[in-house]
């Protein structure tokens, strides 16, 4: 049994009115679908994103090349909507989170953006090799 089938959601971020959570919901034809859930000061939201199997693999590779070099950039996109997160740090090891939870077609989307550590970075990159 894998971490999040066990333990549902896995938290990445959670300090100082900032949380992340990404929970497995289930796989078909090897693209996986979960459900993140994202809080920003007092506002809240959460959307289901699909991603697939090769993708997921290639986020943990650019993941873990950032964690290597302490710089880098590194999107995961969703599959069926415009919805994303994208993780860069720079030269100086600052950490910077952003995205988009919930496709912009749809009635409500949310926006968000976190400045965080590089422990952020591991907890991403573990969870998602858990997922495979």
């Amino acid at each position: 049994m894998k971490y999040t089938e066990k333990y549902g959601g896995a938290v990445i971020i959670s300090s100082e009115g900032k949380k992340l959570v990404i929970e497995y919901l289930y796989t078909v034809e090897n693209y996986f679908t979960f459900n993140i859930k994202v809080k920003s000061g007092e506002f809240t939201g959460a959307s289901n994103f699909c991603i697939s199997k090769e993708s997921i693999v290639s986020v943990v590779e650019t993941l873990s090349k950032m964690h290597e070099q302490l710089s880098g950039y590194c999107e995961i996109s969703d599959s069926d909507s415009d919805a994303h997160i994208t993780v860069e740090m720079d030269k100086l090891g600052h950490m910077y989170m952003t995205g988009q939870i919930g496709g912009s077609h749809e009635e409500h989307y949310m926006k968000f953006k976190y400045i965080t550590d590089q422990t952020v970075l591991i907890n991403l990159i573990q969870i998602l090799k858990a997922f495979l």
